[in-house]
């Protein structure tokens, strides 16, 4: 559904006035904190189809579906109310058979970007950090149970950088590689999962202008960005709510096999499996995102370098079977 156009008594173009939304991500008889909009025809101005706090009840979803609309729209001033909703919703629409996994999967990936981001925003908010241990066991679930869902996600991934992006994929990779590497578990997974999703919640402290560098960082810049790892350990740990796992994957992602990573100069015998998970999945996202100073690269462009240049720093077998993953989702 196209959102161009702008409203006759308002200059404002309506892709910055509303946001698409699948229908799929309403729940029925839910209550929405936000308005539902549609347009009858392509160039139509969108028109108010459902007032916030009314029920959506299946009288309206099923209306929805006669009239084939594809989506919806909000205001995007209801960004905040509508994540809010996915995440109370969010394990309702991932149990739901009736939706097709790909559509579920968009809904997880959505939702995860939105909480990543209000997260980082606000790292002090201890709900906040205890509704992402309720997302995480949901996707764990979800992915245990959906073996296409992985595939689905990857599909998704935003090849764009930011801290948020760039943390919601790490937390896939990682917890598919875990998964694949042997790690039946389900808390183990999750425990593991929030360490993932929050790696790097100790950017939230970095001065932001370290963050968008244009290139190289100074000397000063870059020993700023090394205590990201310690400030989203000592974050999360004062937090009070995560596992000892959860703590260092976010302390030790940095750290390499053969030591001379940072910030504990740890080598392999200190590592645990999992955190060496996270390494190769932050490496390989790293590489794989646009950055303001680089283009992405390909899959294969970033496995190549990957064991071409640092396969000391890589546990051998779990970069193996990443490669594996990468190749054959399913598995």
């Amino acid at each position: 559904m196209s959102v161009t156009g702008s409203s006759p008594a308002d200059s404002k173009p309506v892709n910055s006035l509303f946001r698409p939304i699948p229908i799929a991500t309403l729940v029925p008889d839910s209550v929405a904190d936000f308005d539902i909009y549609v347009r009858m025809r392509h160039d139509d101005y969108p028109v108010l189809f459902r007032s916030r706090i009314l029920p959506i009840t299946m009288d309206v979803l099923k209306r929805l579906s006669e009239n084939r609309h594809e989506c919806i729209l909000i205001p995007t001033s209801q960004n905040r109310e509508y994540a809010e909703y996915l995440e109370r919703h969010l394990e309702t629409v991932l149990t739901d058979e009736s939706v097709p996994v790909l559509e579920r999967s968009n809904v997880l990936y959505t939702t995860a970007h939105s909480m990543v981001e209000n997260i980082l925003a606000n790292p002090e908010s201890t709900d906040m950090m205890r509704s992402s241990k309720d997302l995480v066991a949901s996707t764990a679930g979800f992915l245990l149970r959906e073996k296409s869902a992985f595939e689905h996600l990857v599909g998704l991934v935003s090849y764009d950088y930011y801290t948020y992006t760039h943390s919601v994929n790490v937390f896939v990779y990682s917890f598919s590689l875990a998964n694949r590497a042997g790690i039946a578990d389900q808390k183990t997974l999750t425990d593991f999962g929030e360490g993932a999703l929050l790696h790097d919640i100790g950017k939230s402290s970095i001065d932001p202008k370290i963050l968008r560098a244009k290139g190289k960082l100074t000397e000063d810049q870059w020993k700023e960005m090394r205590r990201h790892p310690v400030s989203g350990y000592d974050i999360l740990k004062n937090h009070g709510v995560f596992s000892d796992l959860a703590l260092h994957v976010t302390r030790h992602h940095h750290e390499k096999m053969r030591g001379g990573g940072y910030p504990d100069d740890l080598k392999s015998n200190k590592l645990d499996p999992l955190v060496r998970c996270s390494t190769i999945a932050d490496i390989f996202d790293a590489l794989t995102t646009r950055r303001s100073y680089k283009e992405p690269m390909s899959s294969f462009q970033a496995l190549k370098l990957m064991h071409d240049e640092m396969s000391a720093d890589l546990d051998p077998d779990l970069f193996k079977t990443f490669v594996e993953l990468m190749g054959n989702p399913q598995g």
